[in-house]
């Protein structure tokens, strides 16, 4: 029945969510494409995937949990008279 769509066993693996909100950010995150479908479940198409299905790793693994200020120093330029 899923030839040409992950089914969404598939898709719950890949990105460890159950909750289709969950999914479709962590599918958003990593650049996958996909279309909302009945109820907000995402529909991804087998072809968009170039690698092999294995579980996605969390978004919050590559987001600080604190802000870096030190970066606001970056773009500081002086005032020249």
């Amino acid at each position: 029945m899923y030839e040409l769509t992950l089914s969404p066993a598939e898709i719950q693996e890949i990105t460890g969510y159950k909750r289709y909100t969950e999914q479709q950010h962590q599918l958003r995150c990593h650049g996958i494409p996909f279309i909302p479908g009945r109820n907000n479940a995402p529909i991804v198409l087998r072809r968009n995937l170039q690698m092999p299905v294995e579980p996605l790793p969390n978004v919050s693994e590559y987001v600080s949990p604190e802000p870096d200020f030190g970066a606001l120093d970056n773009g500081k330029t002086e005032k020249k008279s």
